[in-house]
């Protein structure tokens, strides 16, 4: 009932104030959902930059997943290692993703995916990726995706560890046995933040200087024209999904994780 009350006050709101370039209403946002397919302003359609995103999201997150499980496997299994480069880890990790965004440009400048193979124009959605955006969206997910690997693997019990060695576990099975299931529902938690704090960091990135392309980009070029029944649609586009990523990511931990926290 809530979500109708507040449609049905927009609606008479949208009315009232009958300034549809400052507040349209939800009947003029509904449109623009109801054909994602439409070009704006010669960027692209809803559709569109919302697939340019999800894409830069996916390839930044899989690069955080796989170095940050690779790192906090390491590190929670070899002690010295970890006191190595924990004091490192704890200074780059307050650091916001957003702050690196400068950095990322003046390195990377516009490059994109398929000029980093030497391939200049590849015409696929890949052209739209640059790689400043995926060291962004890397950065963004790979501590939460660390941190908690690493607090995983040092959170095992000392018992699972001690019956293995007395059943002969050498220390791979130990790893591939006991490590990796016991921290596996915090590996799942680390995938679930750094998807969505990828999600955020990728939209707040787009409306920064050095982007020219996806829904963030859209959002914010359309406020600077005033087409707020565009900017309200990428609002809606942004919340579902970022709703969906997170359904999606509880849906894989519930399916993973069934014995969890089933122990008598």
């Amino acid at each position: 009932m809530v979500p109708a009350a507040l449609l049905v006050a927009w609606f008479f709101g949208a009315r009232w104030i009958d300034q549809p370039w400052l507040y349209p209403s939800p009947v003029r946002v509904a449109d623009q959902l109801a054909h994602p397919l439409r070009d704006h302003f010669g960027l692209g359609s809803l559709a569109d930059n919302t697939l340019i995103s999800l894409v830069r999201v996916l390839i930044g997150f899989t690069l955080a997943a796989l170095l940050g499980v690779t790192l906090g496997l390491g590190l929670g299994c070899v002690s010295a290692l970890r006191g190595l480069f924990e004091p490192l880890v704890e200074i780059l990790r307050p650091l916001c993703p957003i702050a690196w965004l400068p950095f990322a440009i003046a390195v990377f400048k516009l490059q994109t995916l398929p000029q980093l193979f030497g391939v200049a124009h590849s015409r696929t959605i890949f052209d739209h990726v640059q790689l400043g955006m995926i060291f962004i969206l890397f950065w963004g997910g790979f501590f939460p995706i660390f941190t908690c690997t690493l607090d995983g693997v040092r959170g095992v019990r000392r018992n699972y560890l001690s019956l293995a060695r007395m059943l002969g576990a050498g220390p791979w099975q130990r790893f591939l046995h006991v490590f990796l299931p016991a921290s596996l529902p915090m590996i799942l938690t680390g995938f679930r933040q750094g998807l969505g704090l990828c999600w955020f960091v990728i939209i707040a990135a787009e409306m920064l200087p050095g982007s020219d392309s996806g829904i963030g980009y859209l959002l914010l070029y359309a406020a600077d024209l005033c087409a707020m029944d565009v900017v309200i649609a990428s609002m809606v586009i942004i919340g579902v999904i970022g709703a969906l990523l997170n359904f999606t990511m509880r849906a894989t931990m519930q399916a993973f994780l069934r014995w969890h926290g089933k122990e008598i």
